[in-house]
């Protein structure tokens, strides 16, 4: 498996809808077990997210902080700080990128 792209995402880019901008939308960062996505996607979705019973891990992910937007001449980036899960007893294999502030809408899974 490699990290998908939602197709809904590459349309939301040109009209605005996600602000990446610190300060803009709040983005949060979900563990998978398994991938519950396709390109078909849109937004975040709970199934086969690691359980919060006993591991330390809050559902529905982390919220990522410090956006660092940065572009060039052929490529653009949005860099958040390393987002971490203190004292964690769980196994993910796959992570989730959604806007919070957007209908939780699908910006990227993360094969790892």
């Amino acid at each position: 498996m490699a990290n998908v792209i939602p197709f809904s995402f590459r349309g939301e880019l040109f009209s605005g809808t996600h602000d990446f901008a610190s300060g803009g939308d709040s983005f949060k960062l979900a563990l998978y077990t398994a991938n519950p996505y396709t390109t078909a996607s849109t937004a975040y979705s709970a199934t086969s997210e690691v359980s919060a019973s006993g591991t330390n891990y809050t559902t529905t992910g982390n919220t990522l902080t410090g956006n660092a937007v940065a572009y060039g001449t052929a490529v653009a980036s949005c860099d958040f700080d390393d987002s971490t899960w203190t004292t964690a007893t769980f196994t993910a294999a796959y992570g989730a990128i959604y806007n919070d502030d957007k209908s939780d809408k699908l910006c990227v899974v993360l094969d790892f």
